[in-house]
């Protein structure tokens, strides 16, 4: 019983989170219960957003890698698509098909989206009234730009947010819709376009009749997660970070009497983070928008392998559910996480990360050297040649595609270890020591990179991890998800039932 996960990231948190979830993903975590694909679905009107684009930069890569490798049953073995691709059954990957497209908010004012400039200024003589839509938005709320968001205003982005339940995209979102799927909102509560999102999405699953499906979209188990205040900004301008608290209690109560005590969802997590926030730079939106991840970012992807998990065990009633780590701390490492986190990402990040750094600083000792990455040895059958040679090292497919994602990968782990709280489960760490690298866990005797070697040559004539041409990545894939294990658990890095 194959299942879809669908899952809608509201404005910039969305696509952190979205982009958490993905990293994830690729290290090998899985969604249980039988859901086989994800669909994330970013809402977001500021196109230009950096986070937004690097999130779907990001899914593009995941595609393109998971594209070419051969039954993936580790890492990148969780599908990811788009709503194009499900509803066209079209293989076209493309990254703004994983967004959805609002209309009329590229270079528009909010005054010229709902009409501000045709009202009359006299009352007396017209149905219309300037005077009272400017009791409801102010000169500010009207001259504002579109295409940059709704810059912490709920009330606007309510109104151009109405849209989208009417767009091609939400129509194909119902198409695809089947028995037994499921749907996951990730939204903040103290901006503009995701505590604005949130509720009128969940009113359009519930209760719109003209989507496609819609009996099965409404009685679908749902989820969410809500982002309280978990950073503040730099700079107090048109948007202020000092205002995040007090609008983030105006929407919980909101969201008490609309969405938890009518019993509109199934299970709503929230999390936050009070005192020890970073600043980050100050940006209205735009490319400029490019937040260092957080931790709490890859807790709301682990809010997401809660709901699965707990899926078929929901009863009608709403149940809440808070985040929390075992002790309050600035640092952050495996074992400030429960026990059932640990279980969850503690194996899959660890062998990923020593893949991501093997490829980075150990490739160049090896390759060409080490019997694993040599195609041209005599006396040896041409079939059992490593397709890890140079010349695979040097294609564009690697370079373009597992270069490219790895070095996210890394640099998701160093801006999370940067930010507050800091989560820096893993050492620095090179050559010699490169498997002396989690917290926490010291080895002895020798820890250098030569360890991924052997495992690598014994494992590189395995037909079962053999690459074709149309699926290069296979060998590379499978060889470092089965050699990364070994080792790490020979060493005693990794439990043997992780």
């Amino acid at each position: 019983m194959a299942r879809k996960l669908y899952i809608f990231g509201i404005g910039g948190t969305g696509s952190r989170v979205l982009k958490a979830l993905t990293m994830l993903l690729a290290s090998g975590c899985k969604l249980k219960n039988h859901f086989d694909t994800v669909i994330p679905i970013i809402i977001d009107p500021d196109t230009s957003n950096g986070d937004l684009n690097r999130t779907k930069d990001i899914l593009k890569l995941y595609q393109e890698i998971r594209n070419q490798v051969n039954q993936p049953d580790d890492f990148f073995s969780q599908e990811i698509k788009t709503i194009n691709g499900l509803a066209n059954k079209s293989f076209v990957i493309n990254p703004d098909y994983f967004q959805f497209q609002l209309n009329d908010v590229d270079m528009n004012t909010f005054g010229s989206y709902i009409g501000f400039n045709t009202l009359d200024e006299d009352f007396t003589s017209s149905k219309d009234d300037k005077n009272f839509t400017r009791l409801l938005y102010s000169e500010q709320n009207l001259n504002s730009n579109l295409n940059v968001g709704f810059k912490g205003n709920p009330n606007m982005g309510a109104i151009v947010l109405n849209q989208f339940t009417d767009s091609e995209d939400f129509r194909r979102f119902g198409s695809t819709f089947n028995d037994d799927d499921a749907i996951f909102i990730i939204n903040s509560i103290f901006g503009g376009t995701g505590a604005a999102g949130f509720p009128l999405l969940l009113k359009n699953l519930r209760g719109n009749i003209d989507i496609p499906n819609s009996a099965k979209i409404r009685h679908a188990p749902i989820g969410a997660i809500t982002y309280l205040p978990y950073f503040a900004l730099n700079k107090k301008d048109e948007i202020n970070s000092d205002s995040f608290e007090d609008k983030a209690k105006i929407a919980i109560d909101y969201y008490n009497r609309t969405i938890i005590k009518p019993n509109k969802i199934n299970s709503i997590y929230f999390i936050g983070n009070r005192g020890n926030t970073k600043h980050f730079e100050y940006a209205v939106g735009g490319k400029e928008q490019k937040n260092n991840a957080h931790f709490l970012e890859m807790a709301g992807a682990l809010a997401i392998f809660d709901f699965i998990e707990n899926i078929d065990n929901m009863s009608d009633r709403t149940e809440v559910k808070e985040f929390g780590i075992e002790e309050d701390t600035e640092e952050i490492h495996f074992n400030h996480l429960s026990l059932k986190d640990q279980k969850e990402i503690v194996a899959p990040l660890t062998k990923y990360k020593l893949f991501a750094e093997y490829l980075k600083t150990g490739l160049p000792k090896a390759l060409n050297i080490s019997r694993w990455t040599k195609s041209n040895i005599k006396l040896v059958n041409k079939s059992k040649n490593s397709f890890l040679d140079k010349n695979y090292f040097e294609s564009s497919e690697y370079k373009i595609q597992i270069e490219a994602f790895n070095q996210h990968f890394i640099q998701w782990l160093e801006e999370m270890s940067e930010n507050k709280p800091a989560f820096i489960p893993f050492k620095n760490i090179g050559w010699d020591d490169a498997l002396n690298l989690v917290k926490g866990k010291d080895i002895k005797g020798t820890k250098s990179f030569k360890f991924i070697d052997i495992e690598n040559c014994k494992l590189i004539t395995n037909k079962n991890i053999k690459s074709t041409p149309e699926k290069k990545h296979t060998t590379l894939i499978k060889i470092f998800g089965r050699s990364t294990e070994k080792v790490l658990k020979q060493k005693k890095i990794l439990k043997k039932e992780d």
